[in-house]
């Protein structure tokens, strides 16, 4: 069923995920530098910069979205195939859909780059790109619906819930490609980008290729993982869709949401810690000496880390009604984010990308310890970036919201944090550029 991963590119679909996962690290060290700027502008606001803070800012989050976005494409195409050990419907459909999200992805960035945006807050850049990023996921979900469609007999989970993951990604961002008079329509339906395509969306795709991953390396067999893939999906997509209620309470939906967004948070933990003792359990019953797959497990081991401690157990204290009163939209909020959008999602992309494009070799124990080295300062970096928004967010809340102090009186007094994040930030974007160096070696050394 999985032989096909482990040897060279099979399938032309393999061949052409390549290009959409190297592409997707290309954009993630931009995004590091883009972010370092930023937090270098909150501490010194006379920094010379081409492009203005707001729309640095837009660029930054909308690379937070897009990269992981074309390297879960890419991920998606490599581990269906491997997974059907067959090729998908139309690899010239795939190879169509790169050049089309690229386009209207740097679109978004260009337009912003020359202060050309909507105004509104994380997706900021003009409907017309969103839409002609829709047009490349409706043909991504075509492509997986044919391809599952032409042999229905040997569907596997994996492949199933990959697929439903890309379908809910062109769903939840079509609304967002109209603008909406009333506010409150227009808030709702903008979460369901920020919120439920991490929560939900993904989570689908992501864990279509940790199951591959777990079953290919032996950290677990078919029938135990596809257990847990059944639960995860399950809860992914109620959990998703019920949880995003702590958000709804604040742009004015009824009360109910907020409590509801809660006790549906406490859900959503049950999936991790199962996957954490499974990993657990994999790792102590065999011993991975394959490099390649070393090196990919500590991205992955990273990305289960943040997704217990920053997404789950964090998001969930978050959610208690009050807690959010307080906190919400504060630096703390921002913490939170780094944690569980890059922590929990960003690394598992990486370590798709990083399995696609290292495909058909092997490190050296030079190049392994460099990306060994490479994953620690990225966790470092982030550890000290987050803990310093964090701990800015909790003294930004008693000054601000408890005491009552001006806004821009209290954000004075949080330099000290935002220098803090900084220095972490330089850690992380190092950190950031070690390993894409290592990824694009790895891809030229199999470029075929």
């Amino acid at each position: 069923m999985n032989q096909s991963i482990t040897s060279k590119q099979q399938f032309l679909a393999q061949i052409i995920s390549r290009r959409y996962c190297l592409s997707a690290v290309c954009l993630f060290a931009l995004q590091s530098v883009v972010a370092l700027m930023g937090a270098l502008d909150l501490v010194i606001s006379d920094l010379p910069s081409p492009i203005p803070f707001e729309y640095g800012r837009a660029i930054h989050l909308g690379l937070a979205d897009f990269w992981p976005l074309i390297g879960t494409m890419g991920m998606v195409y490599f581990f269906m195939t491997a997974e059907l050990n067959r090729e998908i419907h139309s690899p010239r459909l795939a190879r169509w859909q790169y050049w089309v999200v690229m386009l209207f992805t740097l679109s978004i960035f260009g337009t912003l780059a020359l202060r050309l945006g909507n105004g509104r807050e994380f997706l900021e850049g003009k409907p017309i790109f969103y839409l002609g990023i829709c047009l490349a996921l409706t043909l991504a979900s075509y492509n997986l619906i044919r391809t599952l469609l032409t042999d229905r007999q040997n569907i596997t989970p994996a492949a199933a819930t990959m697929t439903v993951g890309m379908i809910f990604l062109l769903l939840l961002l079509l609304p967002n490609t109209i603008t909406f008079n009333n506010p409150i329509v227009d808030e709702a339906t903008k979460f369901w980008v920020v919120h439920l395509w991490e929560e939900m969306a993904f989570e689908l795709t992501s864990v279509g290729f940790i199951a591959t991953f777990f079953i290919v390396s032996g950290l677990a067999n078919r029938t135990q993982i596809e257990k847990w893939l059944y639960l995860e999906a399950s809860l992914a997509i109620i959990g998703g869709l019920y949880g995003t209620g702590h958000h709804y309470y604040w742009i004015g939906f009824p009360a109910i949401w907020l409590i509801l967004g809660s006790l549906v948070s406490l859900v959503e933990v049950i999936p991790v810690g199962m996957l954490v003792h499974m990993t657990y359990k994999g790792l102590k019953s065999k011993e991975i000496h394959n490099r390649r797959e070393k090196l990919t497990l500590w991205l992955l081991l990273s990305s289960v880390f943040y997704h217990v401690t920053g997404a789950s157990l964090l998001g969930l204290f978050l959610t208690i009604p009050w807690v959010n009163l307080y906190m919400h939209g504060t630096y703390f909020t921002s913490g939170h984010a780094h944690l569980a959008l890059f922590g929990s999602l960003g690394f598992v992309v990486l370590a798709g990308c990083y399995y696609v494009l290292s495909q058909g070799s092997e490190p050296t124990l030079q190049e392994y310890k460099g990306g060994v080295l490479a994953v620690i300062i990225l966790n470092i970096g982030l550890i000290i970036m987050s803990s310093a928004l964090l701990a800015a967010g909790l003294k930004e809340t008693y000054l601000w919201r408890i005491l009552g102090m001006d806004f821009m009186d209290a954000h004075l007094l949080l330099n000290p944090y935002l220098i803090l994040r900084v220095l972490g930030g330089t850690m992380f974007t190092l950190g950031d550029l070690l390993l894409s160096w290592y990824i694009f070696k790895a891809w030229r050394e199999t470029n075929l």
